[in-house]
């Protein structure tokens, strides 16, 4: 069973309303290529993010978990293509003006060669000048979590319980419980581990750096941020355009 497929089904219920980091992708994205037509989600998961998005260009998402890509088929336009595919080893036949990597998801990949297969593939299936948008939980962010006690958190009639851990070498293991109250008034446990890692902010950039260009790094709040500690941060880049003799082959 893929990750997160046993939690799909509460998947939203527990993260709230997508609205707000929808608007913000959207920002960052309409910045820097006021021209996006389709746009990827990678790590799409529930297609929160990928339906918001919907309303503005041809969508497509691509996720690991078949329960994740089940519930975003539910609020996706019909005939959004979906692909169940790993993020750092995926080819598709088509290429996109935007992709986008939101809530952390570049963060499952536990090797940083996995990070920079990823950032290969976003390169290739990226058009000339393509906007390329992910976000990152930070080292400093996750040793904060994996010091703190157990997260619980009611949503509905069910209960929430995180458990952050170290784990070997800078691996972060989230324990995920949650408690799913059953029509006889008895609550089934549902669990999983889930494990992420990230790395210093300049090691990423670095990594970006031979692929694309106008690399930046950015805040929740939409301002330059470049601090390993702070909690979550976001990058903008784009794929060069192509030269005026690569565009006459």
């Amino acid at each position: 069973m893929a990750a997160y497929d046993l939690l799909a089904p509460h998947y939203d219920a527990v993260t709230g309303d997508s609205a707000t980091e929808g608007l913000f992708v959207r920002d960052i994205i309409e910045h820097r290529h006021s021209g996006v037509t389709n746009l990827l989600d990678v790590a799409c998961g529930t297609g929160g993010i990928t339906a918001l998005l919907a309303d503005k260009y041809q969508v497509s998402g691509l996720d690991i978990s078949p329960g994740m890509l089940a519930v975003a088929r539910e609020k996706l336009p019909e005939g959004t293509p979906l692909y169940l595919a790993d993020m750092a080893r995926f080819k598709l036949d088509v290429k996109f003006d935007a992709v986008v990597c939101a809530y952390q998801g570049v963060n499952h990949l536990l090797g940083f060669p996995a990070w920079k297969s990823f950032f290969d593939r976003v390169y290739e299936h990226l058009n000339d000048g393509g906007v390329f948008v992910f976000d990152i939980i930070t080292v400093g962010n996750l040793m904060m979590m994996a010091s703190i006690p157990e997260i619980v958190q009611q949503f509905g009639d069910n209960y929430l319980l995180i458990r952050v851990s170290m784990a070997e070498e800078m691996v972060f293991r989230w324990q995920i419980n949650v408690f799913e109250l059953q029509p006889d008034g008895s609550y089934r446990l549902l669990t999983e581990t889930i494990a992420t890692r990230s790395f210093p902010v300049d090691s990423i950039r670095e990594a970006l750096r031979p692929r694309f260009i106008n690399i930046e790094t950015i805040d929740g709040a939409g301002q330059p941020a470049d601090e390993d500690d702070a909690d979550r941060i976001w990058f903008a880049c784009a794929k060069p355009a192509a030269s005026p003799n690569q565009a006459r082959r």
